[in-house]
């Protein structure tokens, strides 16, 4: 008979994520290099990084009475021309959402097997170290760009995290397989990604298009010209990337997107219709004609 863990791993491919694992609710490892990249400054002006650091130290803190972390990856399309335009993540449906919705299918599929108290959905915005628990829970291991990188999905995947008070098996940690490779470092327009696998906001084109509220500083100009949300240069050359094309989650895959001249031209009503329910809803029209203007 199969292991629960095996069963919640089995629910949540049937679910559509391209990979799932557990591991033990524990103090984090990573904390000194987290601390370390706010202390550099690497956060740029996203200063809610810095708040609630005694909780991404303990997941059991954020969800007290938690045993076991569940981590699930969705594939989203590699980007072939992230030279311009929106990155991939965001030409679907909000995966914000749509994780967590879908977790909380895995939450109930769970629940009737047995009883939870704890029952935590995490996608992105909880203060969790995802990237730490996906590598823990076998889900991958952390590529040099700072991405998780899984041997069947590559690294264009989104993260959510369920924590949970059922007590499961942990799953088995992957070993890191970059070996030698370079390509995301050499991709980098702007030399963004360290060499100790920190990533520097001040620098990064993905920071200044999504995160930044003010003017675009000149040096960063050329880099960014074309790019209206998001970057993806570091994640399109993975080679990984090459298997799991074929597991894209429908609710991520990519629809038309309107280009620089359609987004200079659009007004506030037209952009809340195009937008609404997608990660570009929130950096607002005015920050995306900043981008196309640029």
């Amino acid at each position: 008979m199969a292991s629960l863990t095996d069963q919640v791993v089995a629910q949540a491919r049937e679910l559509g994520f391209v990979a799932a694992g557990v591991a033990a609710a524990a103090p984090s490892e990573t904390m000194p290099q987290f601390r370390r990249w706010l202390e550099r400054g690497y956060a740029a002006d996203m200063a809610y990084m810095s708040r609630h650091v005694n909780l991404r130290a303990d997941p059991r803190a954020l969800a007290p009475g938690a045993v076991s972390v569940i981590v699930v990856a969705a594939r989203y399309p590699v980007n072939r021309d992230c030279g311009s335009g929106f990155s991939t993540y965001a030409r679907g449906r909000d995966y914000h959402d749509v994780i967590r919705e879908k977790l909380r299918r895995l939450a109930d599929f769970l629940e009737a097997v047995i009883p939870l108290k704890v029952a935590r959905i995490c996608v992105d915005s909880a203060p969790l170290l995802e990237r730490e628990w996906a590598v823990r829970a076998g889900v991958g291991w952390r590529g040099r760009q700072g991405q998780i990188v899984n041997p069947d999905a590559g690294c264009c995947i989104l993260l959510g995290a369920l924590l949970v008070d059922a007590p499961l098996d942990a799953s088995a940690a992957r070993p890191n397989q970059c070996g030698t490779c370079r390509r995301c470092l050499d991709a980098c327009p702007t030399g963004a990604l360290c060499e100790d696998g920190l990533v520097d906001a001040r620098k990064c084109v993905s920071y200044f298009t999504i995160e930044h509220k003010g003017e675009i500083p000149e040096a960063l100009r050329g880099a960014m010209r074309g790019k209206l949300f998001g970057c993806d240069a570091c994640t399109a050359v993975c080679p990984w990337n090459q298997r799991g094309e074929d597991r894209v989650m429908p609710e991520l895959a990519s629809v038309p997107m309107p280009d620089a001249a359609e987004i200079l031209a659009m007004l506030e009503g037209e952009f809340g219709r195009r937008f609404s329910g997608t990660p570009v809803f929130r950096t607002g029209l005015s920050r995306l004609q900043r981008n196309a203007g640029t």
